[in-house]
């Protein structure tokens, strides 16, 4: 069951992006709550695109690994339907160009390898997870390891904190949920516009931007009217 927020209200605690500290001992208590710390700990990081999930999820890890608590990041982008896949869809012109929405991910495959890692019976032995390579534009299999004696995995996307059947039950096994938010919208589709421009995804900025205003926009309105609650609020 999720770590509570503070004094138990239901009111999810807030902290800055740059408090790295604040929140990796947040973690390390949460180590020590958990009657079997044997077992792995997962906490997701959830957020719209751009927000700074990924660089929050990452400066965490690093810090827990500093520290000798050993953290691995999981992506969530590694669970996107193949090309292949979506041109088999009812409407695969709306799935192509839509990609990155909720239902062109395999959230059933996702949930399943959340549930494999926090099998106790798998505690001993290194768990394989899909990666997903922008140039290529697809999944890449087995490309993460999740090692045995990994004790923080840390989940990272956009839907992990969805209502939406099977995207809300990864909450159900989460020890603990945070949202990132970023600090402004326009900060936040500059990110996104040169994310495009970098990954190929658009060729100018005029494409990056409307795609950012596009099918990105409309996938961060559904985030926000669409997620649960978080334990934790990051201000990025």
């Amino acid at each position: 069951m999720s770590y509570q927020a503070q004094e138990d209200t239901g009111v999810p605690i807030q902290f800055n992006s740059d408090q790295i500290s604040e929140l990796s001992e947040r973690i390390q208590d949460l180590s020590t709550r958990k009657a079997n710390f044997a077992d792995r700990l997962i906490v997701l990081i959830a957020g719209v695109p751009g927000s700074g999930k990924s660089t929050v999820a990452y400066n965490v890890c690093k810090a827990l690994n500093s520290q000798q608590l050993k953290t691995e990041v999981l992506p969530q982008d590694g669970f996107h339907y193949y090309r292949e896949e979506l041109g088999k869809f009812d409407n695969p012109e709306e799935a192509i160009e839509r990609r990155g929405a909720p239902f062109t991910f395999n959230s059933r495959a996702f949930l399943n390898l959340i549930s494999k890692l926090n099998d106790p019976t798998n505690k001993n032995i290194d768990i394989l997870a899909p990666s997903f390579d922008h140039k290529l534009k697809d999944p890449v299999e087995e490309d993460i390891q999740i090692s045995a004696d990994t004790k923080v995995i840390i989940i990272e996307g956009n839907y992990v904190l969805l209502k939406d059947p099977i995207w809300s039950e990864i909450s159900h096994i989460a020890d603990d949920t945070w949202y990132v938010e970023a600090s402004s919208e326009e900060v936040r589709l500059d990110r996104i516009i040169k994310r495009h421009l970098a990954a190929g995804i658009a060729s100018t900025v005029e494409d990056a931007r409307a795609r950012a205003m596009g099918s990105d926009q409309l996938n961060a309105s559904y985030i926000v009217e669409n997620s649960q609650t978080p334990n934790v609020i990051v201000k990025n």
